[in-house]
């Protein structure tokens, strides 16, 4: 029984990918042909060492498969039975809305009509707390909240709210679908990209907080949560996958405290927030490579949004890592790779 595992190269696909291979399961790897596998493998030497790493390796192979190239994903998808769809795209940039899109929703149809072509008996998607809309931030959103167009929702809320509906279109043709809505993802990966780059932040100092709240969870348990559903008849539902809720500012405190720098202490309101993003606008016209502050991140750092994780914990009789526990180990790995380079 082979087990694919698309998105491979990237921060939660190693994670699913060693978890997998954890448990002796064949895993078939999906890569672009220039993907660097660097994210993979300092991933994989934070689960295997020597002889085990022999072993797990013995268990997996590579294959060249995008998922904006349907024939690569017919060939890679050859005797698969299950599916962990973790390919994805995540930017917040106005240049990058359009190519998102593609990898996100085409991508996903791509890889849903390639699994029905292939007879893949179970699909597991990895879609977003985003797709769940910010209608109404304040309360507590769960898997039967429905989607609500309105202007905090941003363009890769969009993106995997239109890739979910590609998913379900699936089942709807004979795939058993499995769908997980985590969280902001944190744990152990580069922490240079995408939402450890936040880790990076805080151990050069932040001293600004804004009082958005969003759900967190650790990397490992979404893994761990995703290869448990698909061994139980759960099919055809979706799962919010958040081990807490935190406010922005709480976050950073924590991270600081790790790292012995001072909290943040500089609280940005709505309106710095539209300075700020105007601001590394401008910067980054004229200094490439600036920080990553756009509209959409700006404002939804603001937004206080709470969800709810009670339907996985009685599901799976789960118990997430404690936020407190996610960072500490972050804060413990960037140290040890900070040392190393």
């Amino acid at each position: 029984m082979i087990n694919a595992v698309s998105g491979a190269t990237g921060f939660l696909g190693a994670h699913v990918v060693c978890k997998l291979l954890q448990d002796s399961v064949p895993v078939r790897a999906f890569k672009r042909k220039d993907s660097s596998l660097a994210e993979f493998n300092q991933i994989f030497a934070y689960y295997f060492q020597e002889e085990a790493a022999l072993k797990a390796k013995s268990f997996l192979t590579w294959v060249d498969a995008d998922v904006l190239e349907i024939l690569s994903l017919q060939a890679a998808l050859a005797g698969v039975s299950t599916v962990y769809h973790c390919a994805a795209m995540v930017s917040f940039f106005q240049k990058d809305h359009a190519h998102m899109m593609q990898v996100n929703v085409t991508g996903t149809a791509n890889m849903v009509n390639a699994a029905l072509l292939a007879q893949v008996k179970q699909f597991c998607h990895v879609s977003s707390i985003a797709a769940l809309g910010r209608a109404n931030a304040e309360n507590h959103l769960n898997e039967n909240s429905s989607w609500e167009n309105g202007k905090h929702n941003s363009q890769y809320a969009i993106s995997k709210y239109q890739a979910e509906m590609e998913v379900w279109r699936g089942q709807e043709e004979g795939l058993d679908v499995y769908v997980v809505n985590p969280g902001v993802i944190l744990g152990v990966g580069n922490f240079k990209k995408g939402s450890l780059s936040l880790i990076d932040a805080v151990a050069k100092g932040m001293p600004f907080y804004t009082e958005g709240v969003n759900g967190y969870v650790d990397v490992e348990d979404v893994a761990s949560c995703m290869i448990q559903l698909v061994q139980t008849n759960t099919n055809g539902q979706r799962f919010i996958l958040v081990s807490e809720n935190k406010s922005n500012k709480a976050l950073i405190s924590i991270l600081a405290k790790l790292f012995g720098k001072k909290a943040p202490s500089i609280h940005v309101t709505k309106y710095l927030a539209e300075l700020a993003w105007m601001a590394y606008a401008i910067k980054r016209l004229l200094v490439p490579g600036g920080l990553p502050l756009t509209k959409e991140i700006a404002r939804s750092s603001l937004i206080k949004s709470y969800y709810s994780n009670q339907k996985i914990k009685t599901t799976l009789q789960f118990e997430f890592k404690s936020l407190a526990e996610t960072l500490a180990n972050c804060v413990a790995q960037y140290n040890q790779y900070k040392t190393l380079s």
